[in-house]
């Protein structure tokens, strides 16, 4: 779709690509804890989410539970956190975001050291992020730790989430 233009008729397509622009499309959590392995960001790391409360365009998938998949090219801005439950062991907790795969760039969250840190619950920021996408194009939200073993994801208010929002036409 192209930026609109003096002249230029109005369609249906039109106006609907106008509505989306700002819109939250896409917001989902994980309410049950995830095991994440220690030792970095890997897509082996990926959120599952299990709690998904809107979907407008349909991009997400109970059969592939970490991937939101983009139903039309564009510039999509991603925002999330990642929660973890109790652990003092290893020194970074941290969260990035995916696309088809691969880290992106500006997509790793500041590493927070848990050095000095008492136990408890911790939640790592994601960097709210513009994307251009095309259509078929996926996102993840990766989760990384260093404890030595495997960390579970925080339930309840600490919860990880995910959302998208459409930010316009490529």
């Amino acid at each position: 779709m192209t930026d609109w233009l003096g002249g230029m008729r109005t369609t249906a397509d039109r106006l609907y690509e106008t509505d989306l622009i700002g819109r939250l499309v896409f917001l989902a959590n994980r309410g049950a804890n995830q095991s994440i392995s220690s030792g970095g960001d890997t897509a082996s790391n990926a959120l599952q989410w299990d709690e998904v409360t809107l979907d407008v365009l349909g991009g997400w998938t109970a059969g592939q539970p970490t991937r939101w998949t983009c139903p039309r090219a564009g510039w999509w801005t991603f925002q999330g956190a990642v929660g973890f439950n109790s652990s003092t062991a290893g020194t970074v907790r941290e969260c990035c975001w995916y696309v088809n795969g691969g880290l992106i760039s500006m997509g790793r969250s500041h590493p927070i050291n848990m050095s000095g840190i008492a136990s408890g619950a911790l939640t790592v920021d994601a960097r709210s992020v513009p994307r251009l996408m095309a259509v078929g194009d996926y996102v993840q939200l990766v989760a990384g730790q260093n404890s030595g073993s495997a960390l579970d994801t925080a339930t309840g208010s600490y919860r990880p989430y995910i959302s998208i929002t459409y930010s316009g036409p490529p």
